[in-house]
């Protein structure tokens, strides 16, 4: 059973196409990444939403800030991130955090992300369902057994497909 969906921020949620020494929020100019308005819209009216990010610049009011001027940030309960639980992804200090504050097992909680070793691997080592968003077509080697998207429309089909298997 899904009963919440992570998010990773940069590079999957909004373009990392800007000063990389300055907070996203500060950035003259901010970016969804295609499809991310309606996906988080669709995913939102099933489950709750939050983002889990490793950003080291940002803290959470800026990531907050950030996702606002996105248009993104009413569809997100909770931002966890590196920069307040002082452990990244790959690490189970941070889903320790995910799960007591949203009060959801591991196991009952997906990780949608760009980055194989930080999204997927790592969360996937505590439990979590992983997703990798693979907009660029990567191909590792050798081939990883990991479910992956090349685009954030083919969320909403992907989970609620899940969902239905899962009864």
């Amino acid at each position: 059973m899904l009963r919440c969906i992570c998010f990773d921020w940069g590079g999957t949620l909004m373009s990392e196409d800007g000063p990389q020494d300055r907070a996203m929020a500060l950035w003259p100019q901010v970016e969804a990444m295609p499809g991310a308005h309606a996906t988080l819209a669709a995913l939102a009216a099933r489950w709750p939403l939050h983002i889990a990010t490793n950003a080291s610049v940002s803290t959470r009011p800026l990531i907050a800030l950030a996702l606002e001027r996105a248009g993104l940030l009413q569809h997100f309960q909770h931002i966890f991130c590196f920069t307040e639980i002082g452990a990244r992804k790959d690490q189970p200090v941070f889903w320790q955090a995910v799960q007591a504050t949203t009060g959801v097992p591991l196991h009952e909680t997906a990780m949608v992300g760009d980055s194989l070793e930080q999204d997927v691997l790592g969360p996937a080592r505590f439990g979590v369902r992983t997703v990798w968003f693979n907009a660029d077509g990567a191909r590792p080697t050798p081939p990883l057994p990991v479910a992956e998207v090349h685009g954030l429309a083919a969320l909403a089909p992907y989970f609620l497909a899940l969902s239905s298997s899962s009864r």
